[in-house]
């Protein structure tokens, strides 16, 4: 996993032992998302409503020691399996939406999947917290994916 960042936006690679579709699925359904993003003691993401089309909303609640959060947005680009964009809009940041770009490539045994969260011009201290919660979410998603294929670090 390589996850940096690169002016306003973090970049990140991995490669998933598991074929771009179950990726895709594990990134836009809610009851896989409600199962891999968050961890006890750290946050629980649930409730999740999800419209997959360019233009549709998506929305879900978070719930941490400290309260609930949420965290919403509108898709900008779904083209399963291989690219996903949406706008990331969470209630604990008082700065403009960002946007969050996936892209899924078929590799041998698996998937690379290459992300950007790009939006954060001027607003480091956010950019840094999207940073560290960038490498747990990817952990996550990893992990919940070995019992589907086995991440492999890149």
């Amino acid at each position: 996993m390589n996850i940096e960042l690169h002016g306003g936006t973090i970049i990140g690679d991995i490669q998933i032992e598991a074929p771009p579709e179950t990726v895709f699925d594990a990134l836009t359904t809610p009851e896989d998302l409600a199962s891999w993003w968050g961890a006890e003691g750290v946050y629980r993401t649930h409730d999740w409503e999800i419209d997959l089309r360019p233009g549709g909303a998506w929305h879900c609640l978070a719930t941490s020691a400290g309260g609930q959060m949420t965290v919403q947005g509108v898709y900008l680009e779904v083209d399963r399996p291989t690219k996903l964009a949406y706008t990331w809009n969470p209630s604990w940041e008082t700065i403009p939406p960002t946007t969050v770009r996936y892209t899924l490539s078929q590799v041998a045994g698996g998937t690379h999947v290459h992300f950007e969260h790009s939006g954060f011009d001027g607003q480091l201290k956010s950019q840094q917290g999207h940073l560290e919660g960038w490498k747990r979410v990817i952990e996550w998603l990893s992990g919940y994916l070995e019992g589907k294929g086995k991440a492999v670090a890149q």
